[in-house]
């Protein structure tokens, strides 16, 4: 039995899916004001501003998520934000569990980096031919 290869395609396609779920609802909450997300920045010592910066962050993550050749992109662009977002959990004291959904979510945007690692020699290329 053969398979039409399609399986990783669509497995690719439905994890672009949850992610880009995942983080517009994070990114609509940040640029709301949500009360909770407001809470959370204030614990961790960040200025109100900053959240809107990591909510457009998010939003630009995902769209990247979408676009031929720029998915592994996007994938690093959110990958920063959840690093950053577990290295505040550490630094504010907070027990693990509530680190996890994070720390799951770095570990899944860098395996999605790392099969998509062929976009970062292709981009390099782009980069090569326009100096050249």
């Amino acid at each position: 039995m053969t398979g039409d290869g399609k399986g990783p395609r669509i497995g690719g396609v439905v994890l672009r899916g949850v992610l880009t779920a995942v983080f517009a609802l994070a990114a609509g909450m940040k640029l709301m004001a949500v009360p909770f997300e407001v809470a959370s920045f204030t614990r961790f010592g960040y200025p109100l501003w900053f959240m809107t910066v990591v909510g457009v962050g998010q939003l630009l993550g995902v769209a990247l998520l979408w676009v031929r050749g720029w998915t592994a992109h996007g994938a690093l662009l959110l990958a920063a934000i959840m690093v950053g977002a577990v290295a505040s959990h550490l630094r504010a004291g907070d027990p693990v569990p509530m680190m996890l959904p994070a720390a799951l979510l770095l570990c899944v945007l860098l395996g999605l980096v790392y099969v998509r690692r062929a976009e970062w020699r292709m981009a390099a290329d782009r980069l090569a031919l326009r100096k050249a």
